[in-house]
């Protein structure tokens, strides 16, 4: 049986991306749950660094794979089509990314598996990863939940685009709530805005906020250690989610490792919902 032919992308063009649309489509009549393919990320893909691989029958996608390079260890994700699958052609699309990323320097890979479907989390386990973490994926539609009520650590507090200066703060404040903070300074893309919160004139805390049309997402809320558990956070996440909806977006998303409860206590409170989880596979290159 021969191989769909494998295309190497630097940068997508309009039509690369609606075939993606469509392959998504399609996997998700099949299997539910949703595929996390990181839209925003996939329009501003730079067109000299190759982050994508598409598996191509003729016209047909029968397969993606995309590189997600946020943090320690660049995260994969895509999907094959449900008629195209047991060909070999995950593997196949796995393997060349495994291959660009060994000619980067990369030593291992985070593999992302929709828990709503066993296919993806069987094939990592078969190609030999581990499990590493997971993550919930909320949503919050409409109107957030509140105003919180005042309280004497929330008043005050100013939320602002972040600066250059702001650089060493908002790194110290990511690698102490999530352990890697560098390559979440600023934005990734035009439709994010890298913010932070001000106490009494000092940086308190740090989030990005991602938009694109009626969508927004919230990434990296950290609160100074000192300082949580006093409703600084919950009372930032309404104040951005408002600014969200000012901006246009009905629904605002956001992820939240399981058994973080405080976590997603604080989302919950706001009016975010659980849709989905995805598990994250640990894989050596």
């Amino acid at each position: 049986m021969t191989l769909p032919s494998i295309e190497v992308a630097r940068g997508l063009t309009g039509a690369q991306r609606e075939a993606i649309a469509d392959l998504e489509r399609r996997v998700l009549v099949h299997d539910g749950g949703r595929l996390k393919l990181e839209w925003g990320v996939l329009g501003q893909r730079p067109p000299d660094e190759a982050n994508d691989l598409l598996a191509w029958d003729g016209d047909t996608l029968a397969g993606f794979c995309g590189i997600y390079d946020f943090g320690k260890d660049p995260e994969l994700s895509g999907a094959v089509d449900p008629s195209y699958r047991r060909r070999g052609i995950g593997s196949a699309l796995l393997d060349r990314t495994l291959e660009l990323l060994a000619q980067r320097g990369r030593r291992s890979v985070l593999l992302v598996a929709p828990r709503a479907t066993d296919s993806g989390r069987r094939f990592a386990q078969a190609r030999g990863a581990t499990f590493d973490h997971a993550e919930h994926h909320m949503e919050l539609e409409g109107q957030p939940t509140g105003p919180p009520e005042p309280r004497p650590s929330t008043v005050g507090l100013l939320v602002r685009p972040a600066i250059e200066a702001d650089r060493a703060t908002v790194v110290s404040l990511l690698e102490d709530a999530f352990g890697d903070g560098a390559a979440a300074f600023g934005a990734t893309d035009p439709h994010d805005l890298a913010l932070v919160v001000e106490r009494d004139s000092a940086v308190v805390g740090t989030l990005r906020l991602s938009l694109e049309g009626n969508a927004a997402g919230v990434y990296g809320l950290a609160v100074r250690s000192d300082l949580r558990g006093r409703g600084i956070g919950r009372a930032v996440l309404y104040q951005v989610c408002l600014e969200a909806r000012r901006r246009g977006a009905y629904t605002v998303t956001l992820e939240v490792e399981v058994g973080n409860d405080h976590a997603l206590g604080l989302y919950t409170s706001v009016g975010f919902e659980l849709r989905t989880t995805e598990d994250y596979f640990s894989l050596a290159i």
